[in-house]
């Protein structure tokens, strides 16, 4: 009776060790098949992220560009008038500028005979030969019209202006021959060259009788 027991207990330890051995082996494989399908779970979810992110970032740069466009035809709309406008106003202002400058020897305020005005345009407008036009030449004056709010000298006008105020002047004659007078010296010249060129070769190569 007593052997019996001890068998029925050494069974039963031996059924319950393998119990847990086999319980802590499920709960193994749980554990990792749990992680497995958290890790999977997380990857699909995540891929599921970012194409959802990509399609969102695509859609509102779309939707960007479609506004940024809108608002830059606009802009080039609203700036191109400006500009046409603002380059009529520079086209009516440089004319009326070129027939304020040929007019100004007429006008009342001019102070000198309009007949004793030359019209340069570059580097100065004006010059003036003061009392040319009586026989008695007085003076030389260099004009720079100025008109409107306009008053500031260009680089080049004030290098002019200095240069003058320095008395950096002179006066020279040059003189141009007539075209006639050389074209005779250039075929006097040219016949010169060919006699001697002539005798040249008759003295170097003289003719067999």
């Amino acid at each position: 009776m007593a052997v019996g027991i001890v068998i029925l207990l050494f069974f039963r330890l031996a059924f319950e060790r393998d119990l847990e051995r086999t319980r802590r082996e499920l709960y193994q494989q749980y554990e990792n098949q749990l992680r497995e399908n958290q890790l999977r779970a997380e990857a699909y979810w995540k891929a599921q992220f970012e194409d959802w992110k990509s399609r969102e970032i695509e859609t509102l740069k779309q939707s960007i560009d479609q506004q940024y466009k809108s608002v830059l035809e606009q802009w080039k709309l609203e700036v191109e008038e400006e500009i046409r406008q603002d380059a009529t106003k520079r086209s009516k202002s440089v004319m009326l500028g070129q027939i304020t400058e040929h007019l100004v020897p007429f006008l009342p305020d001019f102070k000198y005979n309009p007949k004793d005005a030359r019209f340069l345009g570059t580097p100065v407008d004006l010059i003036v030969f003061d009392g040319l036009s009586d026989g008695q030449l007085k003076q030389v004056v260099f004009i720079e019209v100025k008109s409107g709010s306009s008053k500031q000298l260009t680089q080049r006008e004030r290098q002019v202006r200095d240069i003058i105020m320095d008395k950096h002047v002179c006066w020279e004659l040059f003189y141009q021959p007539s075209t006639e007078l050389l074209t005779q010296e250039n075929q006097i010249t040219f016949d010169i060259d060919i006699f001697s060129d002539t005798d040249n070769d008759a003295g170097e190569n003289p003719t067999e009788l």
